[in-house]
């Protein structure tokens, strides 16, 4: 039937469209702010259009528009002719702040490539834009985590709730592999729970220097050691571990490099011991989060349970269990270690 000459059935509305289409508009607003580091200028007192146009030798016209669009993003407030950070701006857009995430910003804006995505989905060639597991990223990931290591007491409840949850509980002599630990939230509220506990942390030199200062802050840094490097080289020693843990990572990995260093982790745990993926899940993706942007930041991709379960009985992990913890935006899976004597005891 043709709709359109009867006009009996009404087009849909194009409402998602336009704000897909405002959303392409702010990032390139935040984008232009942050390569002009805008923030930092109003700062230091370029607090008007005419200081800005005049210091630096902007555009007025668009330095205004530019402006009172942060204003409108809540990124900037106006009074009369003047401009002043507001408090996210002060605290995450001051590159002279530990807590700026501006180059984490910068760099996810373009992580399609800068418009290679298409081309990366006909000819499978990805990476594209940065690599999310490469050194270069390090600065991407400080600024990205920058909440979780400067305020980590807002993390420690849900720690604590995952814990319990999984049936983990701090003891002495509890002794815990954090595997590309960043600011280390979780196990580290595995060692306020009890003194006794020992953690291992695991990470590029300098996200390590992040997490010590959190441990000195949190008062367990007699609580933990460190090794530096990479996943794939850093040696995790022999049945030393009661629990490994692996956060925020193995989706930007392949099935293959998630294998090995599950792998390694089985060698590493004592038997019987417990290994805790921690990963952004392709059932349990929320609106902010999309599985393209794995796939064009690094070899990985959102896996689902099922595929993380393969993966895991590949690397000799059995009892392989989908926690399902309320309240958690990420949800973990839990296996275990059981030599071949172990279960030819069972």
């Amino acid at each position: 039937m043709d709709t359109e000459a009867n006009g009996s059935a009404a087009a849909p509305a194009a409402e998602i469209l336009w704000q897909l289409n405002a959303h392409m508009h702010q990032v390139a607003i935040l984008r232009a702010a942050l390569e002009l580091e805008v923030w930092a200028k109003v700062a230091a007192g370029e607090d008007s259009v005419e200081q800005l146009s005049a210091t630096e030798h902007w555009d007025p016209l668009g330095t205004r528009m530019l402006l009172d669009d942060l204003c409108s993003l809540k990124l900037l407030a106006r009074e009369g002719d003047e401009y002043r950070l507001v408090p996210e701006a002060e605290h995450y857009l001051l590159p002279d702040k530990p807590t700026y995430m501006g180059k984490f910003l910068l760099s996810d804006s373009s992580w399609e490539g800068n418009n290679h995505l298409a081309e990366a989905i006909r000819t499978g060639n990805h990476p594209i834009g940065y690599s999310a597991t490469a050194t270069e990223a390090i600065d991407i990931w400080i600024g990205m985590y920058s909440r979780n290591w400067a305020a980590p007491e807002t993390y420690l409840k849900k720690c604590d709730a995952m814990w319990h949850a999984l049936g983990i509980h701090g003891r002495d002599g509890l002794r815990i592999l954090d595997l590309a630990c960043g600011p280390a939230p979780k196990s580290l509220a595995l060692a306020l729970a009890n003194a006794g506990v020992r953690v291992t942390l695991i990470d590029w030199e300098r996200i390590l220097q992040v997490a010590r200062k959190v441990t000195v802050d949190l008062g367990v840094d007699n609580q933990m050691t460190s090794l530096s490097g990479d996943l794939a080289s850093v040696a995790y020693g022999r049945s030393q571990y009661d629990v490994a843990f692996l956060g925020d990572v193995t989706h930007f990995l392949s099935p293959e490099q998630n294998i090995r260093i599950f792998r390694k982790a089985y060698d590493a745990l004592v038997d019987g011991g417990t290994l805790v993926v921690n990963a952004v899940r392709g059932e349990y993706l929320d609106p902010t989060e999309h599985g393209l942007w794995f796939y064009a930041i690094s070899a990985g991709a959102a896996y689902n349970f099922q595929e993380y379960k393969d993966m895991l009985e590949r690397a000799r992990f059995t009892d392989i269990v989908d926690t399902n913890i309320t309240d958690l935006r990420i949800q973990p899976i839990k296996a275990t270690k059981r030599s071949q004597h172990t279960r030819g005891q069972q």
